[in-house]
């Protein structure tokens, strides 16, 4: 299977050296799975994108050129992940966007990890970072391309052989981790934590909540210390990708795969692009 990459629909894999997302991290993505030729939860990463582009400021794009775009690429991949990303556009040196009314969109296809359903079996060991999370209301909850505290932190799993870590923000709350977002189960409750000043506002977060609460879950979202997520029944994290991933072990702490994770996950894991 050959992968590609399209920058505004042409085949290529360059862009301007003045492109606001290369300077300035101007700019958003999403990251979809694709599964028997289709993209899966589609509308929901068409919404977020949306979103992001209204409260970035960004000029609109034409969103019906970009559908049509995915559906053919997600039919000839078949099985993979589709990445999109949408810049300001190229523009002139300095902060101000004043003139920069058209975006760059991006799309990318590549393979999926083949790792990926074995971390959903046996779950993951991670860490809890010491790098922390910035605070910014303005952005908290996008996808956007800012990304280099999860670089930074990305290092150290890399230096301490986690799989994952837990990250908290710099009053140490706990706020998602490095992948993804992270839930966890006590007595039978629910628990995630907000998102109003920090994190990523997942997709796969999204369909977890609305399904356990039509499970008549009991769910809990508020800032929590690390000693709520420590002293848990079950711990597991969610992204688009990866799907529903158990976690086993924090710094030495084992944890349970247990019962009511495995009963989200059996209503949110997608297996074939039908869903």
């Amino acid at each position: 299977m050959a992968f590609g990459a399209w920058v505004n629909g042409v085949a290529t894999d360059q862009i301007s050296i003045n492109d606001r997302g290369l300077s300035y991290g101007d700019g958003l993505f999403t990251t979809m799975l694709v599964s028997n030729g289709s993209c899966c939860l589609l509308p929901e990463h068409l919404s977020r994108l949306q979103d992001g582009i209204k409260r970035l400021a960004i000029a609109q794009i034409d969103f019906s050129q970009l559908l049509e775009q995915l559906t053919t690429a997600a039919n000839v991949l078949e099985h993979g992940i589709i990445k999109v990303v949408i810049t300001r556009g190229a523009g002139a040196r300095g902060y101000s966007s004043l003139a920069c009314d058209t975006p760059t969109v991006i799309v990318t296809t590549s393979p999926l990890p083949s790792h990926y359903p074995a971390l959903r079996k046996k779950g993951i060991n991670v860490g809890v970072s010491t790098i922390a999370l910035g605070l910014n209301p303005v952005t908290a909850g996008l996808k956007h391309l800012n990304r280099l505290e999860q670089v930074l932190v990305r290092q150290q799993i890399d230096q301490e052989g986690w799989d994952d870590a837990i990250v908290l923000d710099c009053q140490g709350y706990i706020v998602e981790s490095n992948l993804a977002n992270i839930f966890w189960l006590k007595d039978g409750t629910l628990y995630t934590p907000s998102l109003e000043f920090a994190g990523v506002e997942g997709i796969m977060r999204n369909a977890v909540l609305a399904q356990a609460q039509a499970m008549n879950y009991q769910i809990s979202i508020d800032r929590y210390r690390l000693s709520s997520v420590m002293d848990s029944d079950e711990i597991f994290i969610t992204n688009s990708l990866m799907q529903v991933v158990p976690i086993t072990m924090v710094e030495q702490r084992h944890y349970p795969i247990g019962s009511h994770t495995l009963s989200i996950a059996a209503a949110v894991v997608i297996e074939d692009g039908s869903h």
